[in-house]
């Protein structure tokens, strides 16, 4: 087996309770398309048409409708699922996270208490008002992530997943299941269970206007009692499968853990649940190295929105606006350093003289570029 290989969760399709709609042009220029809401789910393969658009899933829609599983409108469209969850832990089935996307990219996502950056920061989270460094944009949202198999789905073997920002469909969700794996003594794993859309009136905090939303929840289409006794049925049945489930579940939540967008994923996020960040200028701070240094480096800019103590401000000199070393810069510095076999520290000191520093950690990002040139000369 490859070692240090990350394995992807195998993912046949996506539903969804909105689409791409009309193409608008920001502030600067650039075309993106804006998000158009629905009242019912659609599924989608994971191919793309000419137009960039995910293909309909339209045999498995069909076969859904014509079961008499699903949950079908006067319209004919979808608002309720059959589906199966894969694990008991609710958290290994719907993650849930505040993230920020800008320019197709997740710059900043947190658990409510510490958030991480794309510079690699650790912040507060969720902020009072966005970092900064997003140029005031408020584009962090409560985000969450649904794994589940679509009963009815000719393949087994692969998932489907929801995706929403949705603050009122992350609480329903979350509180469906909790009540659900409650009443079920703590199982969720493939019971039958119903994804469904639901009209809900909301106010607007900032009008105090009643408007209606359509929200994602997960029911149990019958009595507590019918469900209970679904689940001990399935814990006689199946008692060995359920002693595994534990480790069955560790593995999946560290994968989990580890499992990160592709490019694509992080492009398509922003395009349809952060329209209006795609052309948002991010000029990352400068970040502390882990090489050593003989004395403490160059304090950066700080960026953060807390105040100096008292302290710090009576006995701290402002820090100079300069742009210090980048963290790429760094890494091809380390990597020249290797190619030219310069291990004399003595030799190493010497290349830096000329910039006024001891260690690479305290150039500008200027002198870096500099620097960066002087070792790409042959010794």
């Amino acid at each position: 087996m490859i070692k240090n290989l990350t394995p992807r969760l195998p993912e046949i399709g996506k539903i969804k309770s909105g689409t791409l709609g009309e193409e608008a042009i920001s502030s600067k220029g650039k075309k993106f398309r804006l998000p158009k809401k629905l009242n019912h789910f659609v599924i989608t393969t994971t191919e793309r048409d000419d137009e960039g658009n995910l293909r309909l899933d339209t045999d498995l829609m069909e076969i859904l409708k014509k079961s008499g599983n699903a949950i079908v409108d006067a319209d004919g469209n979808l608002t309720g699922i059959p589906i199966r969850l894969l694990y008991n832990n609710i958290e290994t089935n719907f993650f849930t996270r505040y993230a920020c996307y800008v320019n197709g990219k997740c710059a900043c996502s947190g658990d409510g208490e510490t958030a991480h950056t794309r510079d690699g920061r650790d912040v507060k989270c969720p902020c009072e008002k966005l970092d900064p460094l997003y140029a005031g944009k408020d584009k962090c949202k409560a985000t969450g992530r649904l794994i589940c198999i679509v009963e009815g789905s000719p393949v087994v073997g692969a998932c489907h997943i929801l995706r929403s920002t949705s603050i009122n469909t992350v609480k329903s969700i979350l509180g469906s299941l909790a009540f659900i794996q409650t009443a079920a003594s703590g199982m969720l794993a493939f019971l039958p269970l119903h994804l469904i859309l639901k009209p809900k009136t909301v106010t607007i905090p900032t009008t105090g206007q009643l408007t209606t939303v359509y929200v994602s929840s997960i029911v149990y289409r019958g009595s507590i009692e019918q469900l209970r006794q679904h689940a001990l049925s399935m814990a006689r049945d199946k008692a060995e499968y359920l002693l595994e489930m534990d480790n069955v579940e560790a593995s999946a939540k560290e994968l989990l853990e580890k499992l990160e967008e592709s490019e694509q994923e992080q492009k398509d996020i922003n395009e349809e649940f952060y329209p209006d960040a795609v052309d948002i200028s991010i000029k990352p701070p400068a970040e502390p190295s882990a090489e050593p240094s003989a004395e403490p480096p160059v304090k950066p800019v700080d960026t953060s929105t807390e105040k100096p103590s008292k302290i710090d401000s009576e006995t701290s000199p402002e820090p100079e606006t300069v742009a210090m070393i980048t963290k790429d810069q760094k890494r091809k510095i380390v990597s020249l350093k290797k190619e030219a076999k310069i291990t004399n520290p003595e030799t190493w000191q010497k290349l830096l003289d000329p910039f006024g520093v001891k260690t690479a950690n305290n150039l500008t990002e200027q002198q870096a570029g500099e620097f960066i040139e002087v070792l790409k000369i042959p010794f």
